[in-house]
């Protein structure tokens, strides 16, 4: 699924970084988890689809107040139907795998909405409030894990961490070509832990030695016992840890040294995180050079 409509969209945005479980599908503003309460006062969810206004994958004002609905008749707390917001009862396939049961006309009172979130949550009161009479614990904030494209971010799913605490334009600034990391001891592993979660396109890992039990006391993470017993290279061990989350992780299971420094002249940035001696004197001559 591409995110790139939800990431130029600061109204479907602010959807996705509030905990609401969007998509966008065939021109489409899918909203999946929306609690609602049907008949016999039974508790529900069911999905919201709205047209979407699109310039260059870019949100414009919504052009109607009408939204689908797929689910059952929506009801209130006590199991009456919700008539005044059904305009329309009519099943039917609107995207591949997609069907509605309902078509729901909800005007604001200024007379148009003015973005998509103002739809979105207008909508969503009206069919939660009632479920909320019930259960106060339901919500349609269900905070799923939002996967990304390979083309679109390093991210294997997106980092809405830098969104929600509006930093994604310094976060940015951090989407360096190569860094490198020499050592990944007790200070190379958590400068690790930190790069990692930056957009960074490609981190290389270089160290020598085997990931041991007592590294695991050393390093960011919990490996299990059987992790430990396969006695993986550092760089092999943290290259398959982190490429859970991020691309561009690449493991060099050596040293520093004379045959391969010419290597480090392809890098951006480099984590000089190995003890003084002679390979650390090597590493700075070269990269003064």
């Amino acid at each position: 699924m591409s995110q790139r409509p939800i990431n130029l969209s600061s109204d479907l945005k602010k959807l996705r970084d509030e905990g609401y479980n969007i998509e966008v599908k065939g021109g489409h503003l899918i909203v999946k988890d929306v609690p609602y309460v049907s008949s016999n006062k039974i508790l529900n969810t069911g999905i919201l689809v709205s047209t979407l206004a699109l310039a260059d994958d870019k949100t414009q004002k919504p052009e109607t107040h009408v939204m689908h609905f797929a689910g059952d008749h929506p009801c209130d707390q006590n199991g009456a139907p919700l008539t005044r917001m059904v305009i329309n009862s009519d099943r039917k396939e609107l995207l591949k795998d997609v069907w509605i049961n309902y078509m729901f006309s909800v005007k604001p009172l200024s007379g148009a909405y003015e973005d998509y979130y103002a739809k979105v949550i207008q909508h969503i009161a009206m069919l939660s409030g009632p479920a909320q009479a019930i259960d106060p614990n339901v919500s349609a904030r269900t905070y799923p894990v939002v996967m990304t494209g390979e083309e679109e971010s390093v991210f294997k799913y997106e980092d809405t961490a830098s969104s929600r605490a509006e930093i994604s334009a310094v976060s940015e600034r951090l989407a360096i070509r190569r860094i490198a990391i020499l050592g990944l001891g007790g200070t190379g592993s958590y400068v690790l832990d930190l790069a990692a979660k930056t957009p960074a396109k490609e981190i290389h890992l270089y160290d020598g030695d085997l990931f041991l039990q007592h590294n695991a006391f050393r390093s960011p993470g919990a490996p299990s016992g059987g992790e430990l017993e396969e006695k993986l290279y550092k760089a092999v061990y943290f290259e398959r840890l982190y490429s859970k989350m991020r691309r561009g992780v690449f493991s060099h299971p050596v040293y520093i040294c004379e045959s391969n420094i010419d290597e480090l002249r392809q890098m951006d940035f480099v984590f000089i995180c190995i003890d003084a001696g002679d390979a650390k004197r090597l590493v700075v001559t070269k990269l003064e050079e």
